[in-house]
């Protein structure tokens, strides 16, 4: 079978690989001249990316072991072992194991629609035709595959911008601020190493203005900036078409966490279980369901803390303190709430105080489409 991935990011490389093993024919079609370029993420893994390929070192920028939680007057420092990584060498790295598994790569081919039983892609400047089975969009949140299959649906994002920064940071500990003022998100601090660091904030409205408050906590050199959209997880986003011919992974289908704007972990989730459905000739739709859960627990606690007050922070930063709920934290991925956010709230019975505020927008979903 011939598989035609347009985007070579994480999701799509991984797809590339699992599949090309597979001993089907793949084809990777990148927008860019070069892999990994240009940057849009802040680099953040949980042990789980180690789940899902064999750890690396190469591409490990620092392993940070707290983070520190600010609110509007209190803060809380929170045990972990996380990864900062060299964004561009993950993207890189991954596209060398599925090249190694018989993946091949185009680069600087745009994906520009579809022909009959083809692909069409635009590379200097001329109109080329490949023959396709199946199509995958990993090609991000404005996903030109999901738009010229039929399936994009209203969708929502949120805004990012960072900068790398040259300054005197810890480079074991990454930071985190919450309050009312950053819209419906929040700012972080993470450090690559002692003196530099990926200083940035989400917000659907006012980004590069709060971006701008924050980084006056952080006086330092400017070395180079980022910016893009982050896409919201919505359950009724359409992943595949009706004939199971195109499919989308990652951001291209909206799987990203809402918690953080997180997608790497679980876009490789994502391509994982659709290369299963095609070797296995199943609904990747319906396979999705487990991950589903997991995001739509995101969704929900994204939802509650947009209904909190400066109190409501300082009060969920308090409940961060208890060494026992570190402990569950710590002994679990924060990518798959599922798993740890009925121990956490055994260990640390505070957090029920939010509670209402949960089970509000379980019965009241936003923009009238339903996320339990």
């Amino acid at each position: 079978m011939r598989i035609s991935i347009i985007g070579a990011g994480p999701a799509g490389s991984y797809a590339a690989s699992l599949l090309a093993k597979q001993g089907h024919e793949v084809h990777v079609f990148e927008d860019h001249d070069e892999i990994g370029v240009p940057v849009q993420c802040t680099g953040i893994v949980t042990g789980a990316l180690w789940d899902l390929i064999p750890k690396e070192p190469s591409i490990i920028r620092t392993e940070l072991t707290s983070v520190k939680v600010h609110g509007p007057s209190q803060h809380a420092e929170v045990r972990l072992h996380e990864y900062v990584l060299d964004r561009a060498g993950l993207d890189k790295h991954i596209a060398k194991l599925a090249r190694q598994a018989g993946a091949k790569f185009h680069l600087g081919h745009r994906f520009i629609g579809f022909g009959k039983n083809t692909v069409k892609v635009r590379h200097n400047g001329k109109e080329r035709e490949f023959p396709t089975d199946i199509t995958i969009g990993a090609d991000g949140p404005n996903s030109e595959v999901a738009k010229a299959a039929g399936i994009w649906a209203q969708r929502q994002v949120w805004g990012g911008v960072q900068a790398t920064i040259r300054g005197d940071y810890d480079p074991h500990r990454f930071e985190v601020f919450f309050n009312r003022d950053f819209d419906r998100f929040f700012a972080w601090v993470v450090p690559e190493s002692a003196t530099i660091a990926r200083i940035g904030i989400a917000s659907q409205k006012k980004a590069r203005e709060m971006f701008e408050r924050i980084t006056q906590r952080y006086p330092g050199k400017f070395v180079g900036w980022q910016s893009g959209p982050i896409p919201i997880y919505e359950k009724r986003i359409p992943v595949q078409n009706k004939e199971r011919t195109v499919f989308l992974v990652g951001d291209a289908a909206g799987l990203v966490k809402a918690t953080t704007g997180g997608g790497i972990i679980t876009g490789m989730v994502s391509s994982r279980i659709l290369a299963d459905c095609i070797v296995k000739k199943k609904d990747y739709a319906k396979a999705l369901k487990p991950l589903r859960k997991d995001l739509a627990l995101h969704r929900l606690i994204r939802r509650m803390l947009n209904t909190f007050t400066d109190r409501d922070y300082d009060r969920m930063i308090r409940c961060l303190a208890n060494p026992r709920l570190q402990a569950v934290l710590y002994n679990h991925h924060r990518d798959f709430p599922s798993k740890f956010l009925l121990k956490a709230i055994l260990v640390e019975p505070r957090l029920l105080i939010f509670g209402q505020n949960f089970i509000k927008q379980l019965r009241l979903p936003a923009d009238g489409v339903s996320y339990a």
